[in-house]
């Protein structure tokens, strides 16, 4: 359906591809490799560890969460490459969604290992990446090293949003995460009971609400405006 030479000008004609250092675009190219999945194929699984880098170049992706709803990637008419899986960069967490194949499609993936030790051989690339995941999440992403700096209850709002927000734009009214997905040392830093504690504040606010171990989000705008902060505040 495509070839190196297309999504190679896909690549070069994307706005965030484009405007990365030519050392990391090179890294990108060199790196990430091409990958076709027939209808229904899994490209990842809810618990695999952090899978790395992917960028949609055709076909749409479907995606299940923990409540067992299941939400489709739109198809990328116009928007080629479509980026996903740079979360995983900041919480080297496991995913916590299903992905397969919605219909057939074409997508690059560069594996999370070669990405991380790339970020740790030269840091200033973070800023880049916080980009990408800064345009989905709809305020800033501060570098790794300073999320912790969060207040505590901006830090869970911050988390979650990361959770719910980080595949972008989908069309679903209620997000669903799993108590178990919190838990990332590197983005949080809280004990359990302060977590629970933050929890129990956002769902006396009805910006949460909580079902066992899963935490429905009912409000994404309200949850930006509690993860906001001098470190995540969009400047205008």
């Amino acid at each position: 359906m495509t070839n190196g030479t297309q999504w190679s000008s896909w690549l070069l004609n994307d706005r965030w591809f484009t405007e990365l250092p030519a050392s990391l675009q090179d890294s990108l190219l060199s790196g990430m490799q091409q990958r076709r999945f027939t209808s229904g194929r899994t490209v990842f699984e809810r618990g695999q560890p952090a899978t790395g880098l992917y960028a949609l170049l055709d076909g749409s992706i479907r995606f299940g969460d923990p409540g067992q709803q299941c939400h489709d990637l739109p198809r990328p008419v116009g928007k080629r490459p479509y980026w996903f899986g740079e979360r995983a960069l900041f919480d080297d967490q496991p995913s916590a969604l299903d992905g397969f194949a919605e219909g057939s499609i074409i997508l690059l993936h560069m594996p999370h290992a070669p990405i991380r030790q790339l970020l740790q051989e030269r840091p200033a690339l973070w800023r880049h990446f916080c980009a990408l995941l800064g345009q989905k999440l709809g305020l800033v992403v501060p570098l790794p090293e300073q999320i912790t700096l969060l207040p505590t209850v901006e830090r869970v709002a911050f988390r979650l949003l990361m959770l719910t927000e980080g595949y972008g734009e989908l069309d679903r009214s209620e997000r669903v995460v799993a108590l178990s997905s919190m838990a990332s040392q590197r983005c949080l830093g809280l004990s359990g009971e302060v977590v629970e504690r933050v929890l129990g504040e956002l769902a006396e606010r009805n910006i949460v609400r909580r079902e066992g171990d899963l935490i429905h989000v009912l409000d994404t705008s309200r949850l930006r405006r509690a993860a906001l902060h001098r470190l995540t505040e969009v400047k205008a």
